[in-house]
């Protein structure tokens, strides 16, 4: 947030020259000074689709912005794209158009049949009843778990941890909110919890399921993006934060950009831009040093 008494703010961040949509997820870095000649208090390093979502926040909060980026065009979704970042960086004004399928996840198989996750939890059930009643009968249940964990990790994730050389009185009403969120998810979900985090996926479905290819549906996204295995350890946590603050649960939010990815960096460069913020692609960074133990990015070299 911007400092009190007046005090000068900026954050910026520069890419490697090119346009959205094209190319690898550039590095982000700034120069010694801001437009003012202050010393910039903030630098966004790699100003992809994550970097230009902090900037834009930045913009909204009063900060000068001036990312840079390159976006990559080729994705097959943008599901962990939070609703409230759509909602409160107002996406939708500046050309983003979402595509929510109502079927989440589709599993051919072998034989011909197919599993197909619906985004309603009871027609999937339905469903499932002519391969495992078993399956049928506890994918529901399993679903709403999901989805109440996940809402808790969601918070989690959003909440800011306390600073411990010197708490204040903000940190601790933030302890008691998620603690009071903890308390929330119930006596057994509570210890559901802290017992799956550490679990392997296919450990974890596979106390719900029998049918190996609705635990493969599911588990897939607690490996997605990762390099690990569906025996690895912690990739159950990687399950539940994937629904963390969107609409996931047991099949898993599946959301699309029309245009592809290049377009949701062009909506995000619109809403940095009416925040007050700029974008610089004509230069990159060559290098951050650390100094009194903080990071000083000032080798900034111009592309050509």
């Amino acid at each position: 947030m911007p400092a009190g008494n007046g005090a000068n703010r900026e954050a910026a961040g520069v890419g490697e020259t090119g346009a959205a949509g094209v190319g690898e997820t550039g590095a982000a870095g700034v120069g010694e000074t801001g437009a003012s000649g202050e010393p910039w208090d903030a630098v966004v390093v790699g100003a992809g689709h994550n970097g230009l979502v902090c900037a834009a926040y930045l913009a909204r909060a009063g900060w000068e912005i001036a990312p840079g980026f390159r976006a990559p065009a080729l994705a097959h979704t943008v599901g962990r794209l939070r609703p409230s970042v759509v909602r409160e960086l107002r996406l939708r004004d500046h050309g983003l158009s979402l595509v929510a399928p109502e079927i989440r996840a589709f599993v051919p198989g072998d034989d011909g049949s197919a599993i197909r996750l619906w985004a309603d939890a009871e027609r999937t059930a339905e469903e499932l009843r002519e391969r495992s009643v078993h399956d049928a009968e506890r994918y529901v249940a399993f679903d709403r778990l999901t989805r109440a964990l996940g809402r808790f990790m969601g918070e989690l994730a959003t909440t800011v941890p306390p600073d411990i050389a010197a708490p204040s009185l903000g940190d601790a009403l933030a302890g008691l909110r998620l603690g009071r969120s903890f308390r929330g998810l119930g006596r057994g979900d509570a210890r559901t919890l802290l017992r799956v985090l550490p679990m392997a996926v296919a450990d974890f479905v596979a106390e719900a399921f029998t049918d190996d290819g609705l635990r493969g549906a599911i588990a897939t996204r607690g490996v997605l993006l990762t390099a690990m295995g569906p025996w690895s350890a912690g990739t159950a946590g990687v399950l539940l934060a994937d629904g963390a603050g969107n609409d996931g649960g047991a099949a898993g939010q599946s959301v699309h950009v029309r245009g592809g990815p290049a377009a949701l960096a062009d909506a995000l460069g619109a809403a940095l831009r009416a925040s007050g913020g700029t974008i610089r692609t004509d230069a990159d960074v060559a290098s951050v040093l650390e100094r009194d133990g903080r990071a000083s990015p000032r080798s900034i070299r111009s592309a050509c």
